[in-house]
């Protein structure tokens, strides 16, 4: 079955910046290329300063969320996304990153059925459950967010990394420039890159596509589970 890029309005959930480019920059391309409608909906984001932890370093270290901003427009520029809002977010004090968990449920159930019924997507792309808990979070309550009687649209997960369940059945070939722009997407969120050790690198990112494209004699693609597809 080719999946229809065309005539789609293409909600994106993604737990941090830098998901939505690890999970979807490839689909992401296709949609738009389309003309698709494509908004990425980030749940959290530190606009304040923020301590990351550096395995090479063995150390935690600070940067300013005001950079990792600019690293989000330039990585949707190269994908040519237009359309990003964010769900949670701080200027100095750091409430909500790492802390979806946190927060009651059925509140961020809410504000995920309102950006719903604001931007009435056909489908949505939800992030897989990971052992990172804000990916957790945000995966079960889109499922809540997503159930039939509320919205009825096609439902999608993606991989970031770290998944704790996650059976693909449902995968998309790449060209070579799409991998070469998702990779290059991936490299704009410089605060965020780790060695090639680490999922967040865009050598990492290849060599699990090209993993991916093995599935469907492809050279490069990305894998999601079809949780409901609607025609």
């Amino acid at each position: 079955m080719q999946f229809p890029f065309s005539q789609q309005r293409v909600l994106i959930l993604a737990p941090h910046a830098d998901d939505e480019v690890i999970g979807c920059g490839g689909v992401i391309q296709k949609f738009l290329k389309e003309n698709s409608a494509v908004r990425v909906v980030i749940a959290t984001f530190v606009k304040g300063r923020y301590h990351k932890f550096y395995k090479e370093k063995n150390r935690y270290e600070v940067y300013d969320g005001k950079q990792r901003l600019e690293e989000l427009k330039r990585s949707h520029a190269i994908l040519g996304v237009t359309d990003c809002r964010l769900l949670y977010t701080d200027e100095e004090t750091v409430r909500y990153h790492s802390r979806l968990d946190a927060i009651p449920k059925i509140e961020l159930i809410t504000k995920l059925e309102a950006e719903i019924s604001d931007f009435q997507p056909t489908v949505v792309f939800i992030p897989s459950k990971t052992k990172h808990q804000d990916h957790t979070a945000l995966h079960e309550a889109a499922l809540s967010a997503t159930r039939p009687y509320f919205w009825n649209g096609s439902v999608i997960v993606y991989e970031t990394d770290g998944e704790f369940s996650f059976y693909p059945n449902f995968f998309v070939s790449l060209t070579e420039e799409e991998m070469r722009i998702k990779a290059k997407s991936l490299e704009a969120y410089q605060t965020q890159i780790g060695s090639t050790l680490h999922p967040v690198n865009p050598e990492t990112l290849i060599i699990k596509a090209k993993y991916r494209g093995q599935y469907i004699y492809s050279p490069y693609a990305e894998a999601f589970e079809i949780k409901r597809l609607c025609g």
